[in-house]
């Protein structure tokens, strides 16, 4: 099988891109749909799909089997050169260039080491890294480390004014504990001044009664009010009764990558709520123990919906929150909260620059 990616304007024209190049749905598999801002500002939409080797080969109208013996002349070229350039190599010079270079890279080769046993993506550490290669600060690994250290404090985006927004989604994958963090939120809001009868929860899965069990019974015990949105007739009527409300917090279905029912489902909603409350903030809420890999998918599963901010929960659980960092990185976001421990509502932490590096760091500059 083959991947391979449409781009439009919307979902719908990428769709439309795919079926006029394979004519049927049968004939591909969508799996992967994300929406991003390309260099100028505009707003795009695209899909993967997934296309049996001979529809695709097809479509570009050329053979396999021609495209197998473009590929091989190409790699037998490439080792042609390499090894003209290794023949013509004094055995002097390359032994003391090797020697040289070896010298040179021991220290990015221990800091690579350090950060990705902390868990940082391997790729992204040569990334960060490699620029470094054959330098004066390459050649420190105290140096480099603090470099790099200063590079991720001044990179690092942090929400500092969650209360900016009034109305507040939170999605996450299923599992993340996004109803815990959504009760504890309420615990900080109410820290900050705020009458809870200046606040309402709204909840929107209809997948897991235990879901609105509990985030009921938090909201009720600090004074909340709570609705349970079954339907888009319901939620409309809710959101009519709301309009005093300082803060309403909204808790949507956990969707895993590729859960296109729920996903649905929550654009759904996001696109309605608009009509009766306008813009809201997106909060993501993920695992700190959620492989590199899972995150970016888990984000590009959510991304039809703008994510505006990241809550990080269970980081007490993990050592490891280089993932963590790599992925803020990358997606540009900034992060809100950390969530440190199961109590309600007491473990929850804005989220800090200093803090954020102490549980990636530890005590690795002493």
């Amino acid at each position: 099988m083959v991947k391979e990616s449409f781009t439009a304007s919307s979902p719908l024209e990428a769709y439309k891109l795919a079926i006029q190049k394979y004519g049927s749905i049968d004939n591909f598999k969508v799996i992967k749909a994300s929406q991003y801002k390309n260099s100028d500002g505009t707003l795009v939409a695209q899909i993967e799909i997934e296309v049996d080797s001979d529809s695709f080969y097809e479509g570009m109208g050329i053979s396999e089997e021609e495209l197998l013996i473009e590929e091989l002349n190409s790699l037998k070229s490439k080792m042609n050169k390499m090894k003209e350039s290794l023949l013509t190599q004094d055995t002097t010079e390359k032994d003391a260039l090797n020697k040289d270079q070896n010298i040179k890279t021991t220290a990015i080769i221990k800091v690579k080491d350090t950060l990705t046993d902390r868990g940082l993506d391997k790729k992204w550490v040569n990334y960060m890294l490699d620029p470094f290669t054959s330098t004066e600060v390459g050649e420190d690994e105290s140096l480099l480390l603090s470099f790099i250290l200063e590079e991720l404090e001044d990179s690092l985006k942090i929400d500092h004014n969650f209360l900016k927004n009034s109305v507040h989604l939170f999605i996450g994958a299923t599992g993340v504990g996004k109803t815990t963090t959504i009760a504890k939120t309420i615990g900080y809001i109410l820290s900050k001044g705020v009458n809870a009868q200046e606040i309402a929860v709204i909840n929107l899965d209809t997948f897991r009664a235990a879901a609105n069990e509990q985030l009921n019974y938090h909201a009720r015990k600090m004074g909340v009010e709570y609705y349970f949105a079954q339907n888009d007739t319901i939620l409309e009527t809710i959101f009519s009764n709301l309009t005093n409300k300082k803060f309403i917090l909204i808790d949507s279905a956990g969707s895993a990558p590729y859960d296109l029912e729920k996903l649905l489902e929550i654009v759904k909603f996001h696109q309605k709520s608009k009509d009766f409350i306008g813009e809201l903030q997106t909060n993501l809420v993920v695992s700190a123990g959620v492989k590199y890999r899972d995150l970016k998918n888990i984000y590009e599963h959510f991304s039809f919906l703008r994510v505006n901010s990241l809550i990080v929960t269970k980081i007490d659980e993990t050592k490891d929150v280089g993932n963590i960092i790599a992925f803020l990185l990358e997606t540009n976001l900034p992060i809100s909260f950390i969530s440190t421990g199961q109590n309600v509502p007491q473990d929850l932490e804005q989220a800090t620059t200093k803090k954020i590096l102490e549980y990636f760091i530890g005590d690795l500059k002493q």
